[in-house]
């Protein structure tokens, strides 16, 4: 069973291992990042970033949707983690259909990205990625600090127009 999904640009690290677990039951994460799956350090990393009694489960975009498939049809409980919503849409353009909320947690703020809110910016693509999500039914909601502030899509949504509005004027 699914009980938990983040997109996290950290990955696996101390809010989604400790903060997350006392609020969602969590037998393993399933990490769903081409660049991680394919990279024996970076696994190494995530393993040595994850509790005691959580597995940490490492796939690529193609053989991801087919354990988010036999994760939600399980006794166990998993996290799910992305990178970005651009993974996301993917995994959705390949026909998943998320059982829980998408959670957007902390995004770099990068040179070609829109400061949307503290601790998250977004480039253009991963704009439209997130449109694209929510446009096939998916929740989205925001919590980059993991307070369970949980703000929708379409809250988000307006702030990022005002600030293109905002970014075009000058």
């Amino acid at each position: 069973m699914i009980t938990y999904c983040r997109v996290e640009a950290k990955l696996i690290h101390g809010q989604t291992t400790t903060i997350l677990r006392s609020r969602y039951k969590s037998d393993g994460i399933i990490l769903i990042d081409d660049l991680v799956a394919a990279n024996v350090s970076m696994k190494r990393i995530m393993v040595a970033a994850t509790p005691h009694g959580i597995k940490p489960y490492f796939f690529n975009i193609e053989d991801g949707i087919r354990q988010l498939q036999k994760a939600e049809e399980s006794e166990f409980f998993y996290f799910v983690i992305f990178r970005n919503p651009i993974e996301v849409a993917k995994i959705i353009k390949l026909g998943y259909k998320f059982p829980v909320p998408i959670t957007i947690g902390q995004q770099f703020i990068r040179s070609n990205t829109h400061n949307i809110m503290l601790g998250v910016g977004l480039t253009e693509e991963e704009i439209d990625a997130l449109e694209y999500i929510a446009s096939k039914g998916a929740e989205v909601v925001f919590d980059p600090s993991c307070k369970n502030e949980n703000l929708s899509w379409s809250e988000v949504k307006k702030n990022i127009e005002y600030i293109q509005q905002k970014e075009n004027k000058t």
